[in-house]
């Protein structure tokens, strides 16, 4: 921010923010240049380095920065420290913002900068790099330290501490200081969500007054839907580390792979009322987690509590934070060798903030914090440099012992779904390997072109943490939260017990004790679909399989305009037999250039395509009869703003319009209720945090209603099944149901004779059942539906929380895909036994006619963060077969 210069009233000063276009309203009276105390108890400075102040016009925490100004200090740091800061650039926004870095060190380390990123690859893979020629390296290798900053949009104190922390590094006359860039380099990213962050101050500056307003009511701090916790997409990026859905993390991920840092910090906000966590974690801890990597957790928790107790400052660990989940900023560098570990600072949520105590928290403070934790960080780094760079490469050598592969087939109902799975792999660091031959592993046959993952490799860990069809929740920490719930506490559970990477694209696969002995050829990160039409000449046209590539062709050509029919049942031509979903496109009724279209549509989705001479069908229906649906391009209305669940909608949006290609038009929600519909094919409503109905009112659920009985295809994800199957919308005769198990004993004056019963009678008003975190389970499709077109028959589906619903009657419906019997439903996670058995021949996926329109639920969303692939057909089949089975 520039400040205006002039005759002004005594104590007041008015800011433009000129960064973003748009006037800032943190209309607070900057200190001069160097009035502030500073940060860092008794700390002096280099006059020659840049302060905060001198660019920006205000001290450290005297206002929240914006995302481009972040840059313009670090700029102005590079500017008067040539020698000792590297900027650069990991990834560029959805909205165009550099997502950049800056890296810090000695002269003689910055000097060196590419030799020291060469080194710290050496010490990741011990198959090249000998003892012996490790501890050579180690003797006069730093110690690279990594401090990711506010990843959450509206966690926004790390992002300032940034500056600060850099200042201290560059500007302090402390020897110890200049030890510490002697022992390591510090590479900064200040800003992990540069949208988010400038969603959050345009929200907040919006609602600032004169001067700043720490009431919770107070509309700067009240961040209205979505929130500036996520990226453009509504990604909430801390949870996208193993998928690497958004550019953010992709570039992130891969700077973090070319540099192989030892030390990384992700650094955070949480509740206003909280002090500050550091580690040792919260159990469950992964049992993928090196112990090397617990104790140096331990170790920089205890110098940090030193750092907080000198400056008085509370904090806490082992509590809340767990370090199960693989896919956290803290968790995922974590198996690539890294003392990974999250800070979590108490959140002003602005310039000021009242915690229910009455104290006054502020911006400055949470900066100060989140300075002091990360100076901290870099002193135990420095430290402790031979420990750490001796840990790392020991703990890539311990992978390099492991033994056994995992074998990666094919799901014939996908078979390109292996292939983006292997990359994706890649991208985590994982060497895989394509077999160039048939081979036997497992006691199984396996055919060429499989992959094989061999555990004898630095990545290990995170080749078993990410392809593992189970990780066991500790069984100590389970016994404790089954005692919690049968008081009715509530588990510690803190996020999903089940990833799977092969169960979320539904692939086939195994873990063999011994790697196979088939030669294999290494794959590369960017996987080239194959892109051969077979006889793309051909007279009548061509019919494309199904599956994830077949899928993006089909919306691909929908938006060409190319005129192509679906098969609802499987049939036999020339020989072969092709499942229902199969796509018919004739040269009749399609542009002359078809052949080069199909041939561009091959290349861009690797779906196969095989030409045809004629359409003579031999078994099954023809081409020309009612089971041969002609598709049109829809027009795809999606529920936008409340009651939705943000992270919800941006899964589907980015499910349909990135993975599928597919635009769709965002509808307020309340506009749903009330505006003309008939423009739009298909309305997705996401899941949602609140009630549809209240949003939308009893004449906008009668208003849709009759949208869908005159032809249009409703279909809710999650929890907006609640308002489909609410009794008094008569949208979906399923019924949401109570606990099982659940009725009152003991009542009206009845004796209470037994723990047991009386155990029943508080737990007799339970609603519904325990929620549970997250966990992948096994379903069944019925093959019958023109829903289940081209799709496997059986599917895994992450279910979360307590909704689950009764079976449609015949009469009422389909259930499309439902679960099995209790004993063969988990397939992956943590799931309450009482779950699984209400759970048990259950619907997942719901399909009712209502009059010439479809009202279709998916129980749980099929597009949870963007990773539940193998479930990308049926979602598609819903939104673009089913408008071709309505009447309209």
């Amino acid at each position: 921010m520039r400040k205006f210069k002039g005759a002004l009233s005594a104590g007041v000063c008015f800011v433009l923010a000129l960064t973003t276009g748009a006037v800032a309203a943190q209309v607070r009276s900057p200190s001069p240049q160097g009035s502030a105390t500073p940060l860092v108890a008794g700390a002096t400075y280099d006059p020659a380095v840049s302060t905060v102040a001198s660019v920006l016009g205000y001290d450290s925490g005297g206002r929240i920065t914006p995302a481009a100004d972040l840059r313009r200090y670090f700029d102005a740091l590079k500017a008067a420290a040539p020698d000792r800061v590297v900027l650069g650039s990991s990834a560029v926004s959805h909205e165009g913002r550099p997502v950049f870095w800056a890296a810090i060190g000695s002269p003689r380390n910055i000097a060196r900068l590419d030799q020291i990123r060469a080194n710290a690859r050496a010490l990741a893979d011990p198959r090249r790099t000998t003892r012996a020629q490790a501890d050579a390296l180690i003797a006069d290798q730093p110690v690279i330290v990594w401090l990711a900053n506010s990843v959450h949009g509206d966690e926004i104190s790390p992002a300032d501490a940034s500056l600060a922390t850099a200042y201290h590094l560059l500007a302090s006359r402390d020897p110890a200081v200049q030890g510490w860039l002697a022992n390591t380099v510090v590479l900064v990213v200040p800003s992990q969500n540069p949208d988010g962050r400038e969603r959050f101050l345009q929200s907040f500056n919006a609602g600032f007054g004169t001067q700043a307003n720490p009431d919770p009511l107070s509309a700067e701090r009240d961040q209205p839907w979505p929130g500036g916790r996520f990226n453009h997409d509504l990604f909430d990026l801390n949870r996208d580390w193993f998928i690497q859905t958004q550019p953010e993390t992709r570039g992130h991920a891969a700077l973090i792979r070319e540099w192989r840092p030892q030390v990384v910090v992700d650094a955070h906000e949480m509740g206003t009322d909280e002090s500050f966590f550091f580690p040792p974690e919260a159990q469950p801890l992964n049992p993928w987690i090196a112990p090397s990597t617990l104790e140096s957790r331990e170790i920089f928790g205890r110098n940090t509590a030193r750092w907080f107790d000198r400056a008085g400052q509370a904090y806490f660990n082992r509590q809340v934070f767990d370090a199960f989940y693989p896919g956290y900023g803290d968790g995922w560098p974590g198996y690539l060798g890294a003392v990974s570990m999250t800070y979590e600072q108490g959140s002003a949520r602005g310039l000021e903030a009242r915690r229910s105590s009455g104290e006054i928290l502020t911006y400055r403070d949470t900066v100060r914090n989140h300075t002091l934790a990360a100076l901290a960080t870099i002193e135990t780094a420095s430290v402790n440099h031979n420990r750490l760079l001796n840990a790392f490469y020991a703990y890539h050598a311990d992978g390099v012992a492991g033994r056994g592969a995992y074998v990666l087939g094919r799901n014939a109902a996908d078979p390109i779904a292996t292939d983006r799975l292997a990359s994706l792999l890649v991208k985590s660091g994982v060497e895989v390997g394509r077999a160039q031959a048939g081979f036997t592993a497992c006691g199984q046959s396996w055919p060429a072109g499989a992959y094989v993952v061999n555990l004898s490799q630095p990545q290990r860990r995170m080749a078993e943490v990410l392809l593992a069809r189970d990780v066991a929740v500790p069984a100590d920490f389970l016994a404790e939260q089954e005692r919690r719930r049968a008081r009715g506490l509530g588990d510690e559970i803190y996020d999903v017990t089940a990833w799977s990477l092969p169960l979320l694209f539904n692939v086939p696969s195994e873990r063999c004790a011994t790697a196979p002995t088939v030669a294999v050829a290494a794959l590369s990160e960017t996987l080239r679909p194959a892109s051969n039409i077979a006889d793309p000449e051909a007279a009548y046209g061509y019919l494309v399989t199904p599956g994830m590539a077949g899928t993006e062709l089909m919306t691909a050509a929908l938006r060409q305009g190319v005129a192509l029919r679906s098969m609802d049942r499987p049939f036999t031509h020339a020989g072969r037999r092709w499942p229902s979903g199969t796509l018919v496109i004739p040269r009749t009724g399609n542009a002359a250039d078809l052949t080069g279209r199909m041939q561009a549509l091959a290349t861009e989705t690797g779906a196969e395509i095989v030409g045809i001479a004629d359409s003579w069908v031999s078994d099954g229906p023809s081409f020309g009869s009612g089971d041969a649906v002609a598709l049109k391009a829809p027009s795809v209305a999606l529920a936008w703003d409340a009651p939705t669940n943000p992270t919800a909608v941006g899964a589907t949006r980015y499910v349909l319009e990135r993975r599928l290609g597919y635009p769709v038009t965002v509808v307020r929600t309340e506009n749903l209720g009330r505006a003309d519909l008939s423009r739009f094919d298909v309305i997705v409503l996401p899941s949602a945090y609140g009630d549809y109905k209240g949003t939308l009112g009893a004449g906008g659920v009668t208003h849709l209603k009759a949208w869908v009985e005159q032809g249009g295809v409703l279909i809710g994800l999650g929890s907006a099944t609640r308002m489909l199957t609410d009794p008094a919308n008569g949208l979906l005769a399923s019924r949401r149901q109570q606990a099982a198990g659940g009725e009152a004993e003991g009542g009206d004056g009845k004796l209470i004779e037994t723990q047991a019963a009386y155990d029943r009678f508080i737990h007799a008003g339970d609603r519904s059942p325990d929620s549970v975190a997250g966990v992948l389970a096994r379903a069944e499709v019925d093959p019958e539906h023109w829903l289940s077109s081209g799709v496997s028959p059986t599917l895994n589906v992450l279910v979360q929380g307590s909704d689950i619903y009764s079976p449609l009657t015949r009469d009422e419906g389909t259930n499309v895909v439902r679960f099995p019997a209790a004993d063969q439903l988990l397939a992956s996670g943590q799931l309450w036994a009482e779950n699984r058995k209400q759970l048990a021949f259950k619907p997942a996926v719901m399909a009712s006619s209502q009059g010439s329109g479809w009202v279709i639920a998916f129980v749980q969303d099929p597009t949870f963060r963007g990773y539940m692939t193998g479930l990308d057909a049926i979602f598609a089949n819903a939104v673009f077969r089913g408008p071709a089975h309505a009447g309209r």
